[in-house]
């Protein structure tokens, strides 16, 4: 009797060890699950920031810009931690009666789900985790039509953490890898009975209670223009420069080192107050001449410091490489050369964490 309790207590124990060995932390099927925690890391990490990719073509067969599979390819090359996208990815409402795909939200999200699959692999769950959030083009006339945003939730969204508020599920969250924290935020939900703004009470409750070396926000809209586009300032934060300036307070006096976005279809990076609005919204879609005389004065414009014409606009993405070991994190600029397939190097910057 005495040998078997000792062989039942030696099961107990090794199934505790291996448990404790093989058990890995909780997770959505994209990243850390809500309020998990993730131990600050000491050597260096990098993620990728991308996002707008319909299709410029207004007659397109599926709603996905053909120049978003060698940006996914060449993201997945880089084989980041993580990546982030920053809204529009479809055309979505925004196409005429002359494409096949127009209304069919189920078709344009599979679409764009399998243009990504280098990086994110949506049939099998395996890759690189993948952080998407909505864009204009995933809101849509009238706002919030419920196939499109519910199509949106149940497919491309359907793995993003569920952590904040009770009506923005997946749409608005937060998530954490190593010594960084990540914000993401919903444009187009009415908060205080106004669309184009953001949850401020959710947002600086997630300033204020995570005091991790590294906090990174994302939204869709530009805070401050860098374009003259009637369309973009009507779906951009501009809208409501009284909520817009209270979110980026919030984001200085909390010391947050960047916000990024995209909805202007370029690659833009300014200053304001200390904090950084880097405008990443050159993942396919058409893109616009850049003129430095459109770009808000309130910002400090660091790059492009020259105008540039649409035809020399460049797809890409932008790399961020956390030092933890030295408390900064630096961002390089990739670039596409649609004719020899060739990538460049565009912006570089390095810049420091939180205080």
């Amino acid at each position: 009797m005495r040998l078997c309790s000792c062989i039942l207590f030696l099961v107990v124990i090794l199934l505790v060890i291996s448990g404790g060995c093989l058990q890995s932390p909780a997770v959505t099927r994209n990243g850390p699950a809500p309020g998990s925690t993730v131990t600050q890391g000491n050597g260096t990490w990098t993620f990728v920031v991308f996002g707008d990719s319909p299709d410029p073509a207004r007659n397109t067969t599926t709603g996905v810009s053909p120049e978003l599979i060698p940006v996914a390819k060449a993201i997945a090359a880089e084989n980041p931690d993580l990546a982030l996208y920053v809204g529009d990815l479809t055309n979505g409402w925004e196409l005429d009666s002359t494409s096949p795909v127009a209304g069919n939200y189920q078709v344009q999200h599979t679409n764009w789900m399998a243009a990504v699959s280098p990086i994110y692999n949506y049939t099998t769950g395996t890759g690189i985790p993948l952080y998407v959030m909505r864009g204009n083009h995933e809101d849509g006339p009238p706002q919030n039509v419920t196939p499109l945003l519910d199509n949106y939730l149940t497919t491309v969204a359907s793995g993003m953490p569920i952590n904040g508020p009770p009506d923005e599920m997946r749409l608005t969250y937060s998530f954490t890898h190593k010594g960084a924290k990540f914000i993401v935020i919903d444009d187009y939900m009415k908060h205080n009975n106004l669309k184009e703004t953001v949850n401020q009470s959710w947002v600086d409750q997630q300033l204020t209670q995570d005091t991790r070396p590294y906090m990174f926000v994302f939204g869709h809209s530009p805070a401050y223009a860098v374009e003259n586009d009637t369309e973009d300032k009507d779906f951009s934060l501009e809208i409501h420069p009284i909520q817009r300036d209270i979110f980026w307070e919030s984001l200085v006096a909390n010391h947050v080192p960047a916000y990024f976005d995209g909805h202007s279809h370029m690659y833009v990076r300014a200053e304001l107050q200390g904090v950084r609005q880097i405008v990443t919204g050159n993942g396919g879609a058409k893109m616009p001449a850049f003129d430095i005389a459109n770009v808000s004065p309130a910002l400090k414009l660091e790059y492009p410091l020259v105008n540039i014409s649409n035809q020399d606009q460049k797809v890409g993405y932008i790399i961020i490489t956390v030092h933890e070991d030295n408390g900064t994190f630096s961002g390089l600029e990739k670039r596409y050369n649609e004719g020899d397939g060739t990538w460049t190097t565009g912006d570089t910057f390095i810049l420091p964490s939180r205080p």
